[in-house]
């Protein structure tokens, strides 16, 4: 029999007591609340470069409101739609750890957002970094249903500001602005609703590759180029194209007219038919002097030692690939699609559809620095601007205009300008990845069987995913298909390698639900049945070390011959996600297939997603 003292018993109790306390669940007062945001979806007038047409609108604004966040935040996302179409929001690089019933893509997720109906979100921020938000329906981002999404790292989150500087100053200015950060949306324009675009493609089975202007966070203007101004600018590859039709020329919106996008057809396609287009789809170019987006800067005399900025670049394209370039400042890209990277600084940025870059650059002398966004795409010469008003207290600005160090095409307007590779986006404070997989798949991207029309290896998408039950709530976990890959739980690590044929442009890829590793690309036939043996006999294109972290990559174009690229990707966020190209003409036409990835061990689904009240 064991025998307390009083002061034993008295410390014994005291014990239990903390115990408990430390046991105790806390009430629903003290657990932190969700960050909310309300987004009510419109469809009216609007004119971003100067000309009016309709267009989407949220919360009475375009581009729609910045979603801003710190790393660990829970998220309510309130979809209120009152436009007239069916949609669904999709929150792009969120990789929706533990919440798949949020993902917003249509048939697999969700059903559509009808009108007048609404739609509750709600996942965790458990990354940092630039994102977006945009409409997973038809074509309407091409018609403006987006908006950014800043997400700030927790304050003990490890960050690589010590590797731009050592400087105390410096590296203080930095973090002041990681805290005033500036995203900005860069967006291709037309001036006709993508319905009618799409109508119309359908019709003369050609793809409408020609836009009116590129927006800055929905401003810009209009840019009419003569032929003599042209003329320097055009590409040998363009050349090459409009070769193909004795006395072609480039349109007055700068674009190759349809008769010779007509020869992008295959043998066996539907026969193009340019004379259903009408005229002003590539033609009746009129500039405009609409304002821009102007991002004010201002640099205290008494209180800024040094003033650094930093922006947030993402590329909400909806079909061309751009490069970026703030004029006379170089700057030091230090996070990728979210992902911070080992440093690096450039003059210019080459960027896809669904991409994102953080960088930042220091201010030195007051003046207006032009933001230039030049299109590198074929189809077209196109390019747009904003301006970083940079205004120092009791000082002069400069008022000569800034140097550029990209044309209108994105070319180098000096031999010592430098653009970043993406390939160089290593990450920081990498951890290790497999150097060998549990599961490969192969995935072909191709034409099928007109120049709008695309797959992920043979089949498009299929249309009834739209009206049926969303996959998610009811999984077939045996199904294994052109259009559908299933994944077990048990394969931990897998490899998607991407084939794409001759005879095709450069396609951004883009996955739902995780970020995948870039490990391999190159030119030629990929003749080996797993990454292992295409890395032991092309070990030059292969990176298992420290290669890029990405949730959006470009393929390499094709007119020489095949290309391919391989991704390795983490199996642990069970769910039904999508995969696809991010061109929204070669989405809405089919390029995109469905993961099933451990549906096998899928979490409960909460019963407000299985029966929505309105919308399903």
């Amino acid at each position: 029999m064991v025998v307390l003292s009083l002061t034993q018993a008295w410390l014994w109790s005291n014990a239990l007591l903390s115990l408990a306390s430390a046991l105790t669940l806390p009430s629903p007062n003290d657990l932190p609340k969700p960050k909310k945001y309300e987004l009510t979806i419109t469809w009216e007038k609007g004119a971003p470069d100067g000309v009016e047409r309709d267009l989407f609108k949220i919360n009475g604004q375009f581009p729609g409101p910045v979603l801003e966040l710190t790393e660990g935040d829970s998220v309510e996302v309130h979809v209120k739609n009152k436009s007239p179409f069916n949609t669904t929001i999709h929150y792009h690089g969120i990789e929706m750890m533990g919440t798949p019933w949020s993902d917003g893509t249509p048939g697999l997720v969700q059903n559509h957002i009808q009108p007048g109906c609404d739609f509750l979100y709600k996942w965790k921020a458990t990354q940092h970094g630039s994102y977006w938000y945009h409409s997973h329906t038809d074509l309407q981002i091409d018609d403006g249903l987006f908006g950014p999404i800043i997400i700030h790292p927790k304050p003990d989150t490890p960050n690589p500001y010590s590797l731009v500087t050592q400087d105390l100053v410096a590296l203080d200015a930095i973090k002041s602005a990681e805290k005033h950060r500036y995203p900005l949306l860069l967006s291709d324009w037309r001036h006709t609703p993508s319905s009618q675009v799409w109508d119309i493609a359908e019709k003369s089975h050609i793809d409408l590759l020609c836009f009116d202007s590129i927006l800055v966070n929905g401003k810009g203007k209009v840019d009419c180029l003569t032929s003599e101004q042209q003329a320097p600018l055009i590409t040998r590859p363009q050349q090459t194209l409009l070769s193909r039709v004795n006395g072609s020329a480039l349109s007055d919106k700068s674009c190759l007219p349809p008769n010779v996008l007509a020869t992008l057809a295959e043998p066996g396609d539907l026969t193009p038919d340019p004379s259903v287009i009408p005229r002003e789809i590539f033609n009746g170019c009129k500039a405009t002097n609409a304002p821009l987006d102007v991002v004010k800067v201002v640099k205290s005399k008494n209180c800024d030692k040094e003033k650094w900025i930093m922006l947030d670049l993402i590329a909400t394209f909806s079909m061309i690939q751009a490069q970026v370039s703030l004029d006379e400042i170089p700057l030091t890209i230090i996070a990728a699609d979210g992902n911070y990277i080992e440093p690096k600084t450039a003059h210019s940025i080459p960027m896809v559809s669904g991409q994102r870059y953080t960088v930042i650059a220091k201010l030195e002398k007051p003046k207006k620095y032009t933001l230039r966004v030049s299109s590198t795409a074929e189809p077209q010469i196109l390019f747009g601007s904003s301006v970083i008003d940079f205004q120092v207290e009791a000082e002069q600005q400069s008022p000569d205009p800034s140097v550029a160090y990209i044309n209108e095409r994105g070319a180098n307007t000096t031999s010592d300008v430098v653009a970043f590779l993406p390939a160089q986006g290593k990450p920081f404070q990498a951890a290790p990845i497999p150097q060998a997989v549990d599961g490969t798949y192969k995935v072909v991207m191709r034409q099928a069987g007109a120049t709008n029309h695309w797959a992920l290896n043979t089949t498009p998408r299929p249309e009834y995913l739209d009206d049926a039950l969303p996959l998610l709530l009811n999984p077939q976990p045996n199904v294994r298909n052109n259009y559908t890959a299933t994944i077990p739980a048990s394969q931990k690590w897998v490899d998607f390698i991407m084939l794409q044929p001759r005879s095709a442009p450069a396609h951004p890829v883009h996955f739902h639900g995780r970020h995948f590793y870039v490990i391999g690309q190159g030119q030629g036939a990929f003749n080996w049945t797993s990454t292992a043996q295409a890395a032991a006999a092309l070990p030059g294109s292969f990176n298992l070390v420290n290669p890029p972290l990405r949730d959006t990559w470009s393929s390499l174009a094709s007119q020489q011959g095949d290309t391919w690229l391989v991704v390795r990707r983490p199996n642990d966020n069970p769910g039904v996600w999508q995969v696809h190209c991010h061109i929204q003409s070669h989405l809405h036409g089919g390029m995109s297939m469905v993961l099933q990835e451990g549906v096998d061990a899928l979490p409960p689904i909460p019963q407000e997603y299985r029966d929505p009240k309105c919308g399903a």
